[in-house]
């Protein structure tokens, strides 16, 4: 099913929206669109216009320019030339927004690590993209240390701390500060070239490297302005890290739209509509159950005078999307996408709400449900999502040293998504379920292959399969069901320890079921299909109802601690 225009929204319609006055994305020039010539076009046209705030301090386009420039010539002193792989492991700030354009700049290409992982999980991706430089926050030095040389890293710029402490092989990020010279790199970037490596969550094996080209993420900006009706008296508020494609996106699209950005280090529930309020925050991104929060504030009058017009709700909380919208006088506009496909279906801040659906086909993409042998469904019937792009580098470039696993999801001519959705006669799509066993809490997709076998390296563990637990706030929380060896024993709290030594705090199960045995096909592969059908009842251990709470910091064990921020 190919995308075409959405006609205008008829039911509900918001006074807040209208036609951004920007360029459309489908009257662009493929080989202009990176995201790091559109910063340097507004540094020149709007030098003393605010780009973003952090905190109390605001950048405007011409400084924070001169910034990323300083950056980027320092990087090429060092010897990081175009296709250098830079490793990143940093808290969302103003030095890690301005070192990601910097690396762009000059043509280097960004691996983002997510700044929870630690032991296997951190040497995975350093050790698949092959990077030969790592740029770290002081608070992540011991957990590359405790890696002792197993990577290529050849050099690791620490921010903050004592950086040159006990290793020739560290440096000070100060270095790379230098004001020696501000002018734009004289770097030719092509537009097809691999900007950026996301690891996403695999499903028969370890985390995919996923490969962004600069034309693709910056296509992927302005896709998201116009979804949202974008113009440049919006200010986006982006407390999304960097590691995600989510928190690019929404830097990008402000730089399509001329708008501002209001920079978090991260999502606090408690001060979030003080934010709102302060900034005058237009736009943000509905992730990990931040709308079922929002709602469970008891209402308030000024609730009304908020400035949101638009909420980004990935998928859309369908039982509570109209009270939202009465709530905050906003509207709530939703996608179906993935790192890897773009944005395929979707539906904008001027389409009518069909409750339960992601949208329609994008007029960028062609859109097509299908069987196991790529065979298109007829209307109704549910199947894989697989998709392609009418314009070239409008989804990924494939994974990184994985040639199998790319030909395998590019197969046919199509992208697969490994999702399952069915699509209605008006061309409407509604979201099934994974077609794959990737989990998704709180705005982060999980590996289950991944969680099996961390949870499998305990040495009381036989056998555990991971899947996904309905959550009280949307998505999903990890159940894992495990089988114990013969003469072992281990309690659930003991587990839920071990988890939390040895993976990121988001990925640590909820629940916990130990069982005799796992249901089977007959060639003995585990049908977690019945898994997740299984009810949570009193043989599941649930880690919140015993008393404990996970956050970035680790256990709690008061059921009423709460630092403010999603976990």
């Amino acid at each position: 099913m190919s995308g075409t225009q959405h006609p205008s929204r008829s039911k509900g319609e918001s006074p807040n929206i209208r036609v951004p006055a920007v360029k459309r994305f489908q009257d662009t020039v493929p080989h202009n669109v990176v995201f790091c010539r559109f910063l340097e076009d507004r540094a020149a046209a709007s030098s003393q216009q605010t780009f973003f705030t952090y905190q109390e301090k605001n950048f405007a386009y011409g400084d924070f320019n001169l910034l990323v420039n300083r950056i980027a010539h320092c990087l090429l002193d060092a010897g990081v030339l175009a296709g250098t792989r830079v490793a990143v492991l940093m808290d969302t700030s103003p030095e890690y927004l301005a070192l990601w354009f910097a690396l762009a700049k000059i043509g280097a290409i960004e691996i983002p690590i997510n700044t929870a992982y630690h032991g296997d999980m951190l040497l995975h991706p350093l050790v698949v993209s092959d990077a030969t430089m790592c740029i770290i926050d002081a608070g992540y030095r011991h957990a590359f240390e405790a890696l002792a040389g197993a990577t290529a890293v050849r050099t690791v710029y620490v921010r903050g701390g004592n950086a040159g402490s006990r290793s020739a092989l560290y440096r000070d990020f100060a270095e790379l500060l230098a004001p020696n010279r501000t002018q734009n790199p004289d770097v030719t970037i092509d537009h097809d070239e691999v900007s950026c490596v996301i690891f996403t969550s695999g499903t028969t094996g370890r985390s995919k490297g996923v490969l962004l080209s600069h034309h693709y993420l910056t296509a992927y900006g302005y896709m998201y302005a116009e979804i949202n009706a974008l113009r440049d008296d919006d200010v986006i508020m982006n407390f999304l890290p960097f590691f995600h494609i989510a928190a690019k996106f929404l830097t990008i699209a402000t730089l399509v739209c001329g708008g501002k950005m209001r920079l978090l280090p991260r999502l606090s529930i408690s001060t979030f509509l003080d934010e709102v309020r302060a900034f005058g925050v237009t736009n943000f991104v509905g992730v990990g159950g931040i709308c079922n929060m929002l709602l469970s504030r008891p209402p308030d009058p000024s609730d009304l005078e908020t400035t949101i017009r638009t909420i980004y709700a990935v998928p859309d909380p369908a039982d509570i999307h109209e009270e939202l919208e009465r709530r905050f006088k906003c509207t709530i506009t939703t996608v179906y996408g993935s790192t890897e496909a773009g944005l395929p279906i979707v539906r904008g801040a001027a389409d009518e709400y069909r409750p339960g659906s992601c949208g329609r086909a994008s007029p960028y993409y062609e859109v097509a449900i299908v069987d196991e042998y790529d065979n298109e469904l007829p209307v109704g019937l549910a199947g894989e999502v697989v998709v392609r792009p009418k314009r070239p580098f409008l989804v990924a470039s494939g994974y990184i040293g994985m040639a199998d696993r790319t030909v395998a999801a590019w197969r046919n001519l199509w992208l697969h998504t490994g999702d399952r959705a069915r699509a209605d006669a008006d061309g409407w799509f509604y979201f099934e379920d994974r077609v794959t066993d990737s989990i998704r809490r709180r705005g982060e997709n999980i590996s289950s292959f991944e969680v099996e076998m961390l949870v499998g390296k305990h040495p009381a563990v036989a056998e555990v399969a991971a899947v996904s637990a309905e959550s009280e706030i949307g998505e999903g929380e990890v159940r894992v069901f495990l089988i114990l060896r013969n003469g072992h024993t281990a309690t659930h709290e003991e587990l839920m320890h071990y988890c939390s030594k040895v993976m990121p705090y988001f990925m640590v199960p909820r629940f916990i079921d130990i069982v005799e045995e796992l249901p089977r096909t007959p060639t003995a592969k585990v049908e977690k299909y019945k898994l997740r059908t299984v009810a949570i009842g009193p043989q599941t251990w649930d880690r919140e109802k015993h008393g404990w709470k996970i956050a970035r910091g680790g256990l709690v064990s008061r059921p009423d601690a709460d630092d403010g921020h999603a976990s």
